[in-house]
C-alpha cells in the first residue's frame, strides 16, 4: 500500500481494473505482465498478487476456482517495466490443485505466493456474527481512491485515519462476466487497498505491507458492490496484523483476509529497504 504526501494512493485510476488483470504466456509455467504505468512509480502489492493469481491459475486444469492464497512481499517493484511470472505446479490431485509463484524484475523476486484451487462443491453456508449496520453506497461519502476501484464511506472522521476500515467498493469499468479467474483476481487486488490498524496504532505511520493472505469462500463474483470490514488484531515488534471481512450486497461473507504491516513512529523513521508497498 503506498500514500502520496497529500493522502491519495499513486495509481493512475483513468486505467480500467479489467486492463490492469492482464498476463500473457510466454512459454510453460511462464508469463508477462506489461505496465501499464510510465513513471517509475512503485507496484501496486495487489496488482501483483493479482497477477499472480492470474499466472497460477493459468496452469490449473479444469474449472478450479481459487480458494485461498498466502503471499510474502520482498522488494520494491518498478511499475513502468514489464513483471515475469514463473509458476512451479506442486500437485493436481482429484480435488485440489496447488501452486507457486514468482515475480520477477531484473532477476529478482518482488513478491512471492503460494495459491490453492479447489473444484466447487455444495455444503452449508454459516457465518459468524453479522457486521454492524452501515448506510447503502448511495447514502454514502464517495472517497479517492487513486485505484480503478470506486470506494464510499460512512464516516471518515480525521486525517490522521486517512485508511477507511469500513467502506464500500466496486471496480470502474466493471469486470468480465462469468469469468470466475478475474474476478477473484480482481477481489485480491481490491484486498490490498486500504488497512485495518488506524484504530490500533493511533498516531504511528503505516509503512510497507510484509505478507498478505485471501480466502474465498464460494467462486468469486464481483459484478456489483462489496462492503469491506477491516478488525485490528494486534501490533508489536514494528509490526501490526489486522483482519477483514469481505461481503456481497445481501450481506453474505465471500472472502476473507488477514494482512500484516509495518509501522513506525514518524515519518523520519526508515523501514526494512527489502519490503516493498503492499
Amino acid at each position: 500500500m503506498t500514500e502520496t504526501e497529500a493522502g491519495v494512493f499513486v495509481t493512475d485510476d483513468t486505467v480500467e481494473l479489467r486492463e490492469i488483470l492482464r498476463v500473457e504466456p510466454l512459454d510453460r509455467d511462464l508469463f508477462r505482465a506489461l505496465p501499464v504505468h510510465y513513471d517509475g512509480r512503485p507496484l501496486f502489492g495487489g496488482q501483483i498478487a493479482a497477477q499472480c493469481l492470474l499466472a497460477c491459475g493459468a496452469t490449473v486444469p479444469g474449472v478450479r476456482p481459487p480458494h485461498s492464497l498466502h503471499g510474502y512481499f520482498l522488494r520494491r517493484g518498478d511499475s513502468a517495466r514489464p513483471v515475469v511470472y514463473r509458476v512451479d505446479r506442486d500437485r493436481d490431485g482429484r480435488s485440489y490443485s496447488a501452486r507457486r509463484v514468482v515475480a520477477l524484475q531484473d532477476g529478482e523476486v518482488l513478491f512471492s505466493m503460494a495459491a490453492s484451487f479447489r473444484v466447487r462443491t455444495d455444503g452449508a453456508e454459516l457465518d459468524g456474527e453479522p457486521p454492524a449496520p452501515m448506510p447503502p453506497p448511495d447514502e454514502c461519502r464517495p472517497i479517492p481512491s487513486g485505484l480503478p476501484l470506486e470506494a464510499r464511506v460512512d464516516e471518515w472522521p480525521n486525517r490522521t485515519q486517512f485508511f477507511p476500515t469500513r467502506f464500500h467498493i466496486r471496480p470502474m469499468g466493471g469486470l468480465p462476466p462469468g469469468d470466475v479467474l478475474v474476478h477473484a483476481a480482481a477481489l485480491t487486488y481490491m484486498s490490498d487497498f486500504s488497512a485495518g490498524l488506524p484504530k490500533l496504532l493511533a498516531g504511528e505511520v503505516l509503512g510497507p505491507s510484509l505478507d498478505h493472505a485471501l480466502w474465498f469462500h464460494d467462486v468469486p463474483k464481483w459484478d456489483g458492490w462489496l462492503r469491506v470490514d477491516y478488525e485490528p488484531g494486534t501490533a508489536g515488534g514494528k509490526r501490526g496484523w489486522y483482519s477483514g471481512a469481505i461481503r456481497d450486497e445481501a450481506g453474505r461473507r465471500i472472502a476473507s483476509l488477514a494482512q500484516e504491516m509495518v509501522y513506525r513512529d514518524d515519518d523520519s523513521a526508515t523501514t526494512d529497504s527489502a519490503a516493498t508497498p503492499g
